[in-house]
């Protein structure tokens, strides 16, 4: 996901400037839908990592995970880009990229890296993860023209410190044995870490104080993924590499629910239009209700996904070559959500 100026034209007066930022709406669908899915649906994470902590049993909350939410979030993809006949066109060779993408973990696997293997493919998972909700915080700080030079890069590093140092730190705990500097690397991390948090923290209390504009949906969105990153990476260090099959339901719940909504607005708002049928093929008739849509991108995923490992015996082999797929997820959102060059998508996002 990609931000998108949407700043009044610099040919207004400064009153029209005013004036017009006072007329913008903060949230990207609404109040009640952002509270609930790009924000609330947070609650739903904090409520899985609480019963992890207190001891439930994992595999409940991940088959949950896996059959209805996250599996089905990376195959709604397909239903604007394969389905979609004009974005088919803009994409052109690229969709065949599942085909290379699916034969790096077989490859690495027969070489003996699995472990490494599903390494790098969580970490690419989590920064496919950190893309988004910076998506999310530049969209929102786009709805209520928060250009500001200092606030742009506090913001800015502030959240991708927040998600990046604690996944850091469980790699450095559950993967190095951690003796000399880097039995120092995590301590030196967090107090950089408490700098750049209280800078950011001086900077919303000085805008307060001073009655400048609060983006209250931004901070929102900060407050509930900051402290998830934090206790969720934390609380799977405590079980060594394998923990990180925690921290990926916990943190993934978020982001899925998160997904799905954003996904579902943008369908129906594009493909609901005159002419949708004529100009971009399957895919409108593929949204007649969201319950027609859930279903789909879930057994989409049970079909492409999950059947395959099923059958057979969730072999190395099967599973990372079943990896592409949320590889190929990762390679098309970072070239079909970009706001600012693509009109279309501005439209359907209700950002033109």
């Amino acid at each position: 996901m990609s931000a998108t100026n949407v700043l009044p034209s610099p040919g207004l007066s400064l009153p029209e400037r005013v004036a017009s930022q006072s007329q913008r709406k903060p949230w990207i669908i609404s109040q009640k839908d952002d509270l609930t899915w790009f924000i609330g649906s947070g609650l739903v994470s904090y409520a899985t990592l609480a019963c992890l902590m207190l001891g439930a049993p994992v595999l409940p909350f991940q088959l949950f995970w896996l059959f209805c939410v996250d599996g089905p979030h990376v195959l709604s993809t397909v239903t604007r880009t394969y389905c979609d006949r004009a974005e088919r066109a803009k994409l052109g060779g690229f969709l065949w990229i599942p085909l290379p993408l699916m034969l790096i973990g077989p490859a690495m696997t027969l070489a003996g890296y699995f472990s490494l293997f599903m390494l790098l493919a969580v970490c690419w998972q989590h920064f496919h993860i950190v893309k988004q909700h910076f998506g999310f915080m530049m969209i929102y700080k786009a709805k209520v023209g928060d250009r500001g030079a200092r606030d742009f890069w506090l913001d800015r590093y502030f959240l991708l410190a927040s998600l990046f140092v604690p996944l850091g730190i469980f790699v450095l705990r559950t993967r190095f044995a951690l003796t000399g500097f880097l039995a120092w690397l995590p301590g030196i991390a967090i107090a950089m870490y408490a700098v750049l948090a209280a800078a950011w923290l001086l900077r919303q209390a000085q805008k307060k104080r001073a009655g400048e504009q609060m983006n209250w949906p931004k901070l929102g969105l900060l407050a509930t993924v900051v402290p998830l990153q934090w206790l969720a990476l934390l609380h799977a260090s405590n079980f060594g590499p394998d923990g990180i099959i925690r921290a990926g339901i916990t943190l993934g719940m978020f982001h899925s629910f998160q997904y799905h909504r954003l996904m579902w607005f943008h369908n129906k708002n594009r493909y609901r239009t005159p002419g949708a049928q004529e100009r971009n093929g399957l895919a409108a008739r593929l949204v007649p209700n969201v319950a027609f849509y859930a279903g789909l991108v879930i057994a989409l995923h049970f079909l492409l996904s999950f059947l395959p490992q099923a059958l057979a015996g969730n072999h190395p082999l099967m599973v990372s070559a079943i990896w592409g797929i949320a590889f190929t997820h990762y390679l098309f959102d970072a070239r079909i959500w970009h706001i600012r060059s693509d009109k279309e998508l501005a439209v359907a996002l209700k950002m033109a």
